[in-house]
């Protein structure tokens, strides 16, 4: 873990807690005296070593300290922290990179960086960096990227851990001649009585291949609907 500070002693904990012997070697800008304090509060054995280091004296020398001295290339994996209060921030990381890179020799292990600005994503390319990561990503991954409210993505999580769950019913003769709002309206509990949500239907697609077709138009006709996709509770 790369310009690690006692500040970052929660994100040790939590790597602790995922992997009982995480063995890390935490690499950060103050001298080891002034951290040891923040170590002495972890269980023995979560941190291997932690070394002094940054990219003042440049790449090259930052990458002969990664290789030689810090042995990144046995890493299984590499966090790259901001390191805030000296300058350009995400320059920094990437400088860090580049060495990770050269250490390496074009071959690093599984990095992953976070980044101030999310602008300055594309500046890591050729880097060999895996994962970039920067405050709120998930909520902007959510909206931006994937276009998906906290509300949607609380629901996929709820289908994937089997609370809840998708099941294709038959359409009832009932509703032949009638559209996909009048059996919104119609279909609202299963067989058991709970609670359901009818989300689409399949019906004939292009070159009369069947389609899945979620939330059609309220007025689309279900004559032509072989089946329709309904939200249930609880998985049994």
């Amino acid at each position: 873990m790369i310009h690690w500070t006692p500040e970052a002693l929660g994100l040790v904990r939590a790597i602790a807690a995922a992997e009982p012997s995480p063995e890390l070697t935490l690499i950060g800008p103050a001298p080891a005296a002034e951290v040891a304090a923040a170590l002495a509060e972890l269980p023995e054995g979560h941190v291997r070593k932690y070394w002094q280091g940054s990219a003042s004296g440049g790449v090259e020398a930052l990458a002969r300290f990664f290789a030689d001295t810090a042995g990144l290339p046995a890493a299984d994996a590499i966090i790259v922290l901001p390191l805030r209060g000296h300058g350009e921030t995400d320059a920094f990381s990437r400088l860090v990179c580049t060495a990770i890179q050269r250490a390496c020799k074009g071959k690093p292990p599984h990095v992953v960086v976070a980044v101030e600005d999310p602008e300055a994503t594309h500046e890591f390319e050729g880097l060999g960096v895996a994962t970039i990561f920067y405050p709120g990503f998930l909520r902007a991954a959510l909206l931006a990227h994937a276009c998906v409210d906290l509300g949607a993505f609380r629901f996929m999580l709820a289908l994937l851990g089997g609370r809840l769950r998708v099941e294709t019913w038959p359409v009832p003769p009932e509703l032949r001649a009638r559209t996909f709002r009048e059996a919104c309206l119609d279909v609202e509990v299963d067989r058991r009585g709970r609670p359901v949500t009818l989300i689409g239907l399949f019906a004939p697609g292009e070159g009369g291949q069947e389609s899945m077709l979620l939330s059609p138009p309220l007025a689309r006709s279900l004559r032509d609907a072989s089946a329709l996709l309904v939200l249930t509770g609880e998985a049994e």
